[in-house]
């Protein structure tokens, strides 16, 4: 027996990877919540790790793993990773919206990477569907449907009943098996990266889809020029595991550095001499427009002869921070707005680090789905360097915009800077300050602010001066003063500045 007859021989059916594609609000993350709900064991679907964005399930027996992507518009290099990663991919179409700009925008990716597909009509339940006007929209845009010309499975569903999901997740099985999906479990494991992340407890996690072979916790791994040793491997409901098998996502701790999304990682014997170390490379398009300021950027850059905005993006994972970038380097560039200016951009939590970054070259730091860490907060508060972190992609848009255009950058007249804190009581507080700028007066409303950040509000109930109960204190003076908060979520700490807006 020749050596190729072989190795088809030691070759087992693999479990088709599958991703779940659609226009926003079409009920992909329904359709994804309904299919994990019923073909999980509930005591294993409370375990699942979401950041993986990945799960296992079975369906009359035969195995399928999901992997999901992000629905907003910024994330396009996520969802073209999860379509070359997908074996099949599920192209959702609302039956009362037809195809729509994401639609298409999925049809393209799919296009490319030549991912078989069938389609789910969804929202059938739902009095204004209009079936067959989705199925010509669908045949307009090229998607020609089995029944009408074409080889493309369909089925209609209902993502919130249930209805027809069985049946869509029998085309997908069928779709798979005439890919004639296998692997080798003899060999070395191989297979794709899905998503990078840097913790502060954790070190470096790697998320794949493994593709080939078997992956075992202790083997050496390489991914381009990241390498290193599984010291622990997960599976996707978070349980540690010795090894896993083709189509598994995976989560592996071990990486010396963060892989590229989409690279292809491999376990097996390193031979570091192989390994390419890249130096770090500033694009020479982006060389060219730093330059060192010759005046200091505060609160997003307010002094009025400066028309550059610098910036340092910090985000969760390698994926959120390309779609952050991406976003941000595409706003439109309009005269006698300022030009953005990425400096940086990593993973992981905004340290003290960031912010000497930012100090040396004059830039804010925007921070998506990130941790502050206390040491950063202090400095930049020190320093006057902006910090803006969300977890909503929008805010944080929304914040580089109106410094682009100076909107939301009114001058503050009345603030107090907090020098002590003596009380703990949740809502009411007494404390002592120093009147930095203006006339605080009893009754004002205020803001709090911390670090460039307003993190809540509160009202000043009483004022107090040299022992005795005053009505308004001015500029330069210290006082003491009873504030309520509007909220128990957050508290005030000594060196927080109060902003009164009214």
């Amino acid at each position: 027996m020749n050596e190729e007859n072989e190795n088809n021989l030691k070759k087992l059916p693999r479990p088709p990877v599958v991703v779940v594609m659609g226009h926003v609000d079409h009920g992909k993350t329904t359709l994804l919540d309904f299919i994990k709900k019923t073909s999980i064991a509930t005591r294993e679907a409370g375990g699942i790790t979401q950041s993986i964005g990945a799960y296992e399930i079975s369906h009359n027996g035969k195995k399928i793993t999901f992997i999901d992507t992000p629905g907003h518009e910024a994330f396009t290099g996520m969802r073209s990773c999860g379509a070359g990663v997908a074996d099949v991919a599920i192209l959702v179409v609302a039956a009362d919206d037809g195809v729509k700009p994401q639609t298409k925008e999925c049809l393209d990716i799919l296009l490319k990477t030549k991912t078989p597909f069938v389609v789910a009509i969804n929202k059938t339940d739902k009095n204004n569907a209009d079936i067959e006007k989705t199925k010509q929209d669908l045949l307009a845009n090229s998607v020609l449907l089995e029944g009408f010309g074409g080889d493309i499975s369909w089925q209609e569903i209902s993502a919130k009943t249930g209805t027809g999901i069985p049946e869509l997740l029998d085309l997908v099985v069928l779709t798979a098996e005439l890919e004639g999906l296998n692997y080798n479990p003899a060999v070395l494991a191989s297979g794709i990266v899905l998503e990078v992340k840097k913790d502060s407890r954790r070190g470096n996690e790697v998320f794949v889809i493994i593709k080939n072979g078997t992956l075992k916790l202790g083997q050496e791994i390489v991914s381009g020029s990241a390498f290193g040793k599984i010291k622990m491997l997960e599976n996707f409901l978070g349980e540690k595991v010795g090894e896993l098998f083709p189509s598994a996502p995976a989560v592996i701790m071990g990486f010396e550095s963060l892989p590229e999304i989409g690279a292809v990682f491999s376990a097996g014997i390193i031979n570091l001499a192989e390994i390419k170390i890249p130096e770090k490379i500033i694009p020479a398009k982006t060389r060219d427009l730093i330059k060192k300021p010759e005046t200091s950027l505060t609160a997003f850059g307010t002094s009025s002869d400066i028309q550059v905005l610098n910036l340092i993006l910090k985000a969760d994972t390698a994926g959120t921070l390309e779609a952050l970038s991406q976003v941000i380097s595409s706003l439109p560039e309009n005269e006698n707005e300022k030009k953005v200016i990425i400096i940086s951009s990593s993973v992981g939590e905004i340290t003290d680090g960031t912010v000497k970054e930012a100090l040396t070259s004059a830039a804010s730091i925007i921070g998506f789905r990130v941790k502050t860490a206390k040491a950063a907060e202090n400095l930049a508060r020190a320093h006057s360097v902006k910090i803006i972190s969300s977890e909503i992609i929008y805010e944080l848009i929304k914040s580089v915009e109106d410094a682009k255009t100076g909107v939301g950058q009114k001058e503050v007249k009345n603030r107090l800077l907090v020098l002590a804190v003596f009380n703990s009581d949740k809502l009411l507080k007494t404390i002592g300050g120093k009147v930095e700028e203006g006339v605080l007066k009893s009754g004002n409303s205020f803001e709090i602010n911390r670090a460039d950040t307003i993190i809540g509000k509160g009202k000043i109930k009483s004022l107090e001066s040299q022992k005795l109960s005053v009505r308004q204190i001015e500029t330069g003076k210290e006082c003491g003063l009873i504030v309520e908060l509007s909220d128990s979520d957050f508290n005030i700490l000594a060196g927080d500045e109060l902003l009164v807006t009214s």
